[in-house]
């Protein structure tokens, strides 16, 4: 994913929790940090090599299923979800930042 790669913002251990525990798919995953790195729809469509309309639907699952309005909300959602996965786990750096 070369638009992705210049905007790692979790470590690839991160991701992985992040994507076990939200139970995504890969193309769940991959259109999510797509998003996460400011991508729009068309640029997430050329970037997954699928259409704008299959970028949207599958957008449109994850804010079901997650009961999110739109991306704003569902970048959001990851981080928390991280956060608190992080102070659950005894996260040294959440714990410096949240006592």
């Amino acid at each position: 994913m070369s638009l992705v790669l210049s905007a790692e913002l979790f470590s690839q251990s991160e991701w992985l929790q992040i994507t076990n525990e939200l139970c995504l798919s890969k193309r769940q995953a991959d259109i999510i940090k797509c998003i996460l790195s400011g991508c729009s729809d068309k640029q997430i469509a050329m970037e997954l090599n699928i259409s704008v309309a299959t970028v949207r639907t599958h957008l449109s699952r994850l804010f079901s299923r997650f009961n999110l309005q739109d991306r704003s909300e569902l970048i959001i959602y990851v981080f928390n979800n991280f956060r608190e996965s992080c102070k659950a786990n005894g996260c040294p750096h959440c714990q410096r930042h949240h006592n």
